[in-house]
């Protein structure tokens, strides 16, 4: 066993990150308290991460953050508040980019271990079987590891919880649909992504599917469609064309996409189809693209649920600065998931 910040988790650690509106914004499973070592325990209860006033002191420690790729909307965000909560907490924060790429994560994983002088590493990372062996890598130079979004063997897990994230959307998707149409809906298109490594994301797309099913347990299993998205806006557009395209017979239908620029892209290809009054969208993640288009005119695309990703650095810098001072922290800490609206979307985000 490494020096980690939390129990090996496993495949325990499929679900992730999402948000709360104020407050205590995540729930975590807490460390048992008779060890004297600064590892966590996997006990099943609930508890808060602790807020930045109340973590210890870690001015002038050294942490490694590693970021998914910043192109990406979401993942700006959180790039942003990790930079912001270091910054207040006197923390040197070194930055790097795996940008999407699992050759860069894994030239940036020894990066990190030869720089010398990091005191802990924070890893976010999307290619699961490349943090594999980036886990080893971080073993072997002795560095504790909180994983963010995607579990790291021998890390401490922060992110969304997957398959309620999913839930929530596709709960969200059923109850607009009530209030619409009277519950009456012909399709559900749910989109999934089936590239190596994507079982996290295939959790959020059954969660839609979940939540959808029992929502409107009417609609019959043959009528929830999961169609492949993409990588990015354009790809998901066209997917869900040709879906739209193959269905031309249907009149009320749901749409659950797993990010908030692919939701938008939907709604997108609803209007172009001239099927917007046919069609309600919702995604996933909460960021700028999903906040601009819920505070705008009124479309096809009527929610997400929110990770709010510009609070993971409020909630990560301090469990860091704890287990820096000797103290345990959670095994797991999962950020709560709301349901973003127009109804809600100001009071949550003013």
């Amino acid at each position: 066993m490494v020096r980690s910040v939390g129990l090996r988790l496993g495949a325990l650690v499929v679900s992730l990150v999402v948000a709360a509106c104020s407050g205590a914004t995540s729930t975590a499973t807490p460390a048992a308290t008779a060890s004297p070592a600064p590892v966590a325990s996997s006990a099943a209860s609930s508890a808060p991460a602790p807020s930045a006033s109340a973590a210890s002191s870690c001015a002038g420690k050294t942490i490694a953050y590693a970021s998914f790729g910043s192109q990406f909307p979401f993942i700006a965000l959180v790039d942003k508040s990790m930079k912001d909560a270091a910054t207040k907490a006197g923390v040197n924060l070194l930055f790097y980019d795996n940008a999407d790429n699992a050759n860069t994560a894994l030239s940036n994983a020894s990066l990190i271990t030869s720089h010398g002088g990091v005191d802990l590493v924070v890893w976010f990372n999307y290619f699961q079987t490349e943090n594999l062996t980036i886990g080893q890598t971080f073993d072997a130079a002795k560095l504790p590891v909180i994983a963010i979004d995607i579990p790291v063997p021998g890390a401490t897990f922060y992110g969304a919880n997957n398959f309620l994230a999913g839930q929530i959307a596709g709960k969200g998707l059923a109850d607009a649909a009530q209030a619409k149409w009277g519950g009456a809906v012909d399709l559900a298109l749910v989109e999934k992504q089936s590239g190596p490594g994507q079982d996290l994301l295939q959790q959020r797309t059954l969660g839609i599917v979940d939540g959808i099913s029992k929502a409107l347990p009417s609609l019959a299993a043959t009528s929830i469609v999961q169609v492949e998205g993409g990588l990015n806006a354009q790809a998901a557009q066209t997917a869900i064309a040709t879906a739209l395209t193959a269905h031309p017979t249907a009149k009320h239908i749901l749409i659950g996409m797993l990010g908030d620029e692919n939701a938008v892209a939907a709604a997108n290809a609803a209007q172009e189809a001239g099927r917007a009054d046919q069609v309600m969208t919702a995604g996933q993640g909460g960021d700028d693209v999903g906040l601009k288009e819920l505070k705008g005119p009124a479309d096809s695309y009527i929610g997400t649920t929110d990770y709010l990703p510009n609070n993971y650095g409020n909630d990560v810098i301090p469990l860091a600065c704890n287990y820096l001072a000797g103290k345990q922290i959670p095994a797991q800490v999962f950020v709560k998931h709301v349901f973003l609206t127009r109804d809600n979307v100001n009071q949550i985000h003013p």
